[in-house]
């Protein structure tokens, strides 16, 4: 799921879901905790009809991102 944000800079939940192959209530919770660990945000822009709710990785999120990157990175090197 972080992957998927960090490619895609804001996305709605239900495009979260269709990236990462899952469903409503596994994405809700995870989005939750992501939340709770000061991960992703959600934001809602309320130019038009009707208002989209977006989420998206913050800073710290990101960072994180990078990290597991640079893992797979390793990982696949000594493999």
């Amino acid at each position: 799921m972080l992957l998927a944000l960090y490619d895609n800079d804001k996305v709605t939940l239900r495009k979260l879901i269709e990236l990462t192959i899952s469903s409503t209530a596994p994405v809700n919770n995870a989005v939750k905790s992501l939340k709770e660990w000061g991960l992703v945000e959600e934001i809602e822009e309320t130019g038009g009809f009707p208002k989209r709710r977006y989420i998206k990785l913050t800073e710290k999120g990101k960072r994180v991102v990078e990290k597991l990157k640079e893992l797979y990175s390793l990982i696949e090197a000594s493999s």
